[in-house]
């Protein structure tokens, strides 16, 4: 009837664009104009309804969506649509579009659909394009937006953990990207710590910058030349490694680097699972030499180079996967008698009491484990015939429940996982995988890939970089950096070549 202008009743103007509709649909489908033809509004007794405020293009689409429900939302509508269905109480429009901007967001836009987002209320989507921000903070920098980004969404990339020589470089594409922005330099370097940076670049990037050389910029720089010749060379972490036979070295010093041999386990072990704990490690089950399981628990403590027995977990196991959270340690999965296990079962460290979690959805041994936001996540493994899986399975800590999420874009066989800014990260492996998991939104991000094959070979965070040690197959150490996607290979190597290695640890004093 509206294509054929049958019993309309109601001219809608955008521009030099009219429409005739019927007012019983716009009402019908819209709010703004239900109240409007109610109320004793001007329009109520006239023909046209002038909106000057929305383009003819943006019109005609939105009288296509009251009358049809469908629309087709495209990046350079995006916006329009969105302060149209703010003015015309549009809700279901709104979280249309607001969908579509989740599945669009890239560094060339990012900046626009945080201020978007933050001008039209859009929680979820400010949160995502605020994590996609700080997730490719380098590449959002470099575009013609960065004079759009806000000095507090700034700051707020500036004390996200990233290196101090990033910060002072973002800092200085902010300022140059608008007139006007001079005078924030100096409040803006509060957020860079220059102690942190080479001497290479305090002299040759920072020296050079013109608005360092006032007296409060040449100060700092005073200040990093005293310290940088009085500072002591940077405490760095002691290093453990073990391999499936129970051998295990420490490195005590990465600037020096070397491993020494240290007190195995007081028996003989072999198929067990270990991880790190405060001031040393927890080794738990495994094989005795005769393949028998068995259920021992030990800590290891660095100080004193002493092991401690703790209670033996309720079920025997080997080939399983442990993890230490908040004073407590989790067991998962394993084989027993070639069997996998779907068990879970959690020490509590401070009353040295064990106890079972429900069990997981699927049986799994070589489970790689990681812990966000208090959430156990159990990623990949495999069954009995080596058939390794790429499922992804969370646990939900207020709820005791599990539940399956998106599964690995790739299948990692003998890899690792460990926790870095809030995602998970899955590295090494026989196929060099590197991907990385972002909880809220349920995605996967394929990275770089490392040079080397790390065939079991084990991972942990250091300095904000990813190490994957060695493997089967490589005694090489490699190093990953999540804020610019790339890989370095360390002079350090590992302490023999071509063995499975069941864990490494940082020892903090």
């Amino acid at each position: 009837m509206k294509e054929a202008d049958e019993f309309v009743d109601i001219t809608l103007v955008f521009g030099k664009q009219r429409i005739a509709c019927h007012k019983v649909i716009l009402a019908g489908m819209c709010d703004y104009f239900r109240r409007m033809f109610l109320t004793n509004m001007l329009e109520r007794g006239s023909q046209e309804v002038v909106l000057d405020d929305i383009s003819a293009s943006t019109g005609v689409l939105l009288v296509n969506y009251l009358y049809s429900g469908n629309i087709d939302i495209t990046q350079l509508n995006a916006q329009d649509l969105l302060a149209a269905s703010e003015m015309l109480l549009l809700g279901a429009l709104k979280k249309k579009v607001e969908d579509f901007l989740l599945s669009h967001t890239d560094s060339v836009n990012c900046i626009s659909i945080i201020n978007l987002a933050r001008l039209y209320d859009l929680k979820t989507l400010l949160a995502d394009a605020r994590s996609y921000l700080h997730e490719h903070v380098k590449e959002v920098v470099e575009t013609e937006e960065m004079h759009l980004l806000p000095e507090a969404d700034l700051i707020e990339v500036l004390e996200a953990n990233y290196s101090q020589e990033d910060n002072f470089l973002f800092i200085q594409k902010w300022i140059r990207s608008a007139d006007g922005r001079t005078d924030r330099f100096n409040d803006l370097m509060q957020h860079v710590s220059l102690s942190q940076c080479s001497k290479d670049f305090v002299c040759s990037t920072v020296m050079e910058e013109k608005l360092m050389h006032n007296t409060r910029g040449m100060k700092l720089i005073q200040e990093f030349m005293q310290s940088y010749r009085s500072a002591d060379p940077p405490k760095q972490p002691s290093l453990t490694v073990g391999n499936y036979y129970g051998e295990m070295w420490l490195c005590t010093d990465l600037n020096t680097p070397k491993w020494q041999s240290i007190q195995q386990p007081p028996f003989p072990i072999r198929r067990y699972s270990a991880c790190a704990s405060p001031g040393g490690f927890v080794v738990s089950g495994g094989e005795f030499q005769n393949y028998i399981n068995q259920r021992e628990c030990y800590s290891y403590h660095a100080l004193n180079g002493q092991w401690n027995t703790l209670p033996p977990m309720p079920k025997v196991r080997s080939w399983h996967s442990s993890i230490y959270h908040n004073h407590h340690l989790y067991v998962v999965g394993g084989l027993v008698n070639h069997l996998p296990l779907n068990s879970v079962e959690v020490l509590d460290m401070r009353n040295l009491q064990w106890n079972h979690l429900p069990p997981l959805p699927r049986e799994v041994c070589l489970a790689y484990l990681a812990i966000v936001s208090d959430n156990l996540f159990v990623l990949g493994g495999c069954n009995s015939d080596w058939n390794w899986a790429a499922d992804v399975h969370e646990f939900d800590s207020t709820q005791q429940t599990w539940r399956q999420r998106s599964p690995m874009p790739e299948i990692c066989r003998g890899g690792a996982a460990v926790s870095f800014n809030d995602h998970v990260y899955v590295v090494g492996g026989e196929d060099r995988s590197c991907m990385r998991f972002n909880p809220r939104n349920n995605t996967w991000t394929s990275l770089r890939r490392p040079q080397f094959n790390h065939w079991e070979g084990p991972s942990l965070v250091l300095n904000g970089n990813i190490v994957v040690f060695g493997g089967e197959y490589s005694d090489s150490i490699e190093e990953y950096s999540p804020l610019t996607d790339s890989w370095s290979t360390w002079t350090l190597k590992m302490p023999h070549k071509s063995q499975a290695w069941a864990f490494a640890a940082r020892m903090d004093s």
